[in-house]
């Protein structure tokens, strides 16, 4: 194995280790809104952590906002909405999803495009609005 293919994969292990507690919260599935979507598998109170949505890459001292973070699964399929049920709250060097409201299992978890970092596309074309 070549020493990036292991680089690679420690990387992921740490990526899919850190995602064992919050799956717990939330699962993939198809989205009314747009493509796939992350929908809350128990009951998730107000204001609860779901999961990790950006994290940094590695140990990096400057972070760039937009160049130095990575998008979880959960980052990767939170659909838009104007009236969300989550929000990003910037813990440490990553941001994490904390719910705005009760999210009931089996409803799909959602964020406002339009107010979250900057380096963040807020494009909502082609996001269903429920």
């Amino acid at each position: 194995m070549k020493s990036d293919d292991k680089a690679f994969k420690m990387m992921k292990d740490v990526y899919d280790n850190d995602n064992v507690n919050i799956s717990k919260s939330y699962y993939l599935g198809d989205s009314n809104i747009h493509g796939t979507g992350a929908f809350a598998s128990r009951n998730i109170e107000s204001k609860e952590n779901i999961g990790t949505a950006l994290k940094t890459k590695g140990n990096v001292r400057d972070l760039r906002e937009g160049v130095d973070y990575v998008r979880t699964d959960l980052g990767k399929k939170v659909n838009h909405q104007f009236d969300n049920n989550s929000y990003l709250k910037k813990e440490g060097r990553d941001y994490n999803l904390y719910s705005a409201k009760k999210i009931n299992k089996g409803s799909e978890i959602t964020a406002n495009y339009k107010n979250t970092p900057r380096f963040i596309d807020s494009n909502t074309k082609g996001y269903k609005e429920l």
